[in-house]
Order: structure tokens, then sequence, then C-alpha cells
């Protein structure tokens, strides 16, 4: 058994009911992607505002789904297989095709896999209201956010609720060579704003907190 691949499974399950959250945003879709009805319509009556981000975003996950479904299915078969079609029931089939292709492959790339589906899930999260939006690290006024100590670009973004950042460069790495995460605090010495990053490593910088 493979730990990434269970999460690939994990992660799918929380999607999907996000997805349909997301498809009650945009009101030209109705029906139900797991009975097999969904199609796309002008809504009737007085549909809810139409939800760009939410649009955008489910645009976004039907696509990259079909691809990253077929980058498994040619590791795992030596094919990608017949493209599906555009529907949300497809979609979802899609997702259910990932997590049980996930089973297939190396285990880095499962996890890469998992990591494309949770960023969708966070992604929905902010998109329904579920998860705080992360911003640029504040600074002060006129000033330009601190740029991220690893790649030198501005690129932090942060949590403001509970102080988690991350660097969004896709190339960045951090001492362990992974994607930099860590957490805004404060010196227990002097009270000043500070960032405890994952590797181990600590910077300091007065107007971050």
């Amino acid at each position: 058994m493979s730990a990434a691949a269970d999460e690939v499974g994990v992660l799918v399950h929380e999607l999907v009911p996000l997805l349909g959250m997301l498809w009650a945003l945009v009101p030209e879709v109705g029906g139900s992607p797991m009975t097999g009805t969904m199609s796309h319509h002008k809504a009737t009556g007085s549909p809810a505002p139409w939800n760009a981000d939410a649009a955008l975003l489910l645009y976004t996950i039907s696509e990259e789904a079909r691809r990253l479904e077929a980058s498994l299915r040619r590791d795992v078969a030596g094919h990608v297989g017949d493209r599906r079609g555009g529907s949300d029931v497809n979609t979802v089939a899609a997702l259910k095709a990932i997590m049980n292709l996930a089973y297939g492959v190396p285990e880095q790339d499962a996890r890469r896999a998992a990591r494309i589906i949770g960023r969708w899930v966070r992604s929905a999260r902010q998109v329904i209201g579920e998860e705080e939006r992360a911003v640029p690290l504040p600074a002060a006024p006129g000033a330009t956010p601190p740029p991220c100590p690893y790649c030198t670009t501005f690129s932090l973004r942060v949590v403001l609720r509970d102080g988690r950042l991350w660097c969004i460069n896709d190339g960045c790495k951090d001492g362990r060579g992974q994607r930099p995460h860590g957490r805004m605090t404060r010196s227990d010495l002097n009270g000043d704003g500070m960032i405890e990053w994952d590797d181990g490593r600590i910077t300091y910088r007065r107007d971050w907190a």
C-alpha cells in the first residue's frame, strides 16, 4: 500500500463535496454529478449571482484533472487513454480514476498528485469561504513586502488568521529541497516578529507581525 496514494483518495473524497458547493455558485450548472445528471443550462427563476472565482476554479480543476489522469494512466498502462468529455460527471469520473491510478505509480508521483489535488481543495475552500485566502506578507506603508529568503522574490504568502506562510515560486526550495513553508510568530526574547521555517531556519523582520 502507498501512503501517498491513500492521501490522494482522502483528498478526492474531500474535494467532490466541495465541487458540489462550487457548482451551486455557478447558475448555469444543474443536476447531480454523483448520479450522472449534470447538465449546463441557464437557470430559471432567480438564480444566484454568477461567481467568477468559482467558475474559473471549476474550469481549472476540470482541465487539470483530465491532464493528471492522462499522465498517471500513461505511467501505469503505457497510454493516456481517450480524453474524457467536458461534463462535470466526467470530471468526477476522472477524479475517481486518479484515486485508483495513484496506487500504480511510484510514491513520488503519487505525492505529486496529492499536492495537486490538495491545492484544488484549498482553493475550493477559499472560494466558498471555508478557508481564509493567503495574501502577501504585511509591510510598512509605502514599503514592499519582504522577499522570500530562499529565492529573494516577493512570492511569500500568508494566512493571517494562523500565520501559516509559504513561497508560491514553483522553483523555490528550502534547505530540505522542498517548497518553503513556515509560520509567523514573535520572539520570546523581545516580541519582534519572526518566521520559523520548517527546515529550521528563522528569519526576523520587525514589520512582519
